[in-house]
């Protein structure tokens, strides 16, 4: 974690919550996610130093104004001014890490075979939040690959209870006790 996007990102979580805009602001960072993840060139934009920066403002006031709170617009504006416009990406993960880690909240990646039910995703969320001790935000992803089962990425953790694991696993002691046996 770049430890001047961290400063950023913290300025402005800090400066929404003592304005009580901590939900408007997040909203307004998940739009940036969107349109910087979205967009390769916007990203090339505001990564290139040949790019003037009162260009890079029009592209700001462009894209995002009227559509972000004025403490978002800014906030990205003092970004450019201040030339860190390159590490605006860095700059929202961060503040998303920062959001999560204030209100203890924990990102799972769920890879499945096909798409879980409404009521079988829930119940894993409620199991991943009484293991990890805090809320759990499920992010779901299908992997046709998996075959059955699932595979849970929380932090550095993985559980992976997938049918292609179990063959895996199962192919590799059966070649372990035919090589065991050949000798």
């Amino acid at each position: 974690m770049n430890p001047v996007a961290r400063r950023y990102a913290l300025a402005l979580y800090e400066e929404a919550e003592a304005k009580g805009m901590v939900e408007t602001i997040d909203s307004d960072v998940e739009t940036l996610h969107s349109a910087l993840d979205g967009s390769r060139d916007l990203a090339a934009v505001f990564a290139s130093p040949i790019i003037a920066r009162e260009k890079k403002d029009a592209v700001l006031q462009s894209l995002f104004g009227g559509k972000v709170n004025d403490l978002t617009m800014r906030f990205l504006r003092l970004m450019v001014e201040k030339q860190r416009e390159e590490l605006l990406p860095e700059t929202v993960r961060t503040y998303a890490a920062l959001r999560d880690e204030r209100l203890n909240i924990v990102e799972a990646t769920v890879k499945s075979a096909q798409p879980l039910a409404h009521d079988e995703a829930d119940r894993l969320r409620q199991k991943l939040e009484a293991q990890a001790g805090k809320s759990v935000r499920v992010r779901m992803v299908v992997d046709p690959s998996l075959m059955g089962g699932l595979v849970v990425r929380m932090g550095d953790v993985v559980y992976d209870r997938s049918v292609s694991h179990q063959l895996k696993t199962m192919r590799e002691q059966l070649l372990e006790r035919a090589a065991v046996s050949l000798n």
